[in-house]
């Protein structure tokens, strides 16, 4: 499993760090916090699993 920072998420993805860290914390987007502490943590992203989060959120928009 490789983890990507946020800024790679990003790019990759086209969302925004806010939106990403945003989802994170409303569970939408899974992530895994890196660090101790509440200041230092930091969030890793599997990019085959936050693709997967993102096209669902789409299909939830879409009438079936």
């Amino acid at each position: 499993m490789y983890l990507v920072t946020t800024a790679e998420a990003s790019a990759e993805t086209g969302l925004s760090a806010w939106e990403l860290r945003r989802g994170f914390k409303q569970g939408i987007y899974p992530a895994i916090e890196i660090g101790r502490g509440e200041r230092s943590k930091r969030l890793r992203w599997n990019l085959d699993l936050l693709k997967q989060a993102i096209e669902d959120q789409m299909r939830k928009g879409v009438p079936a």
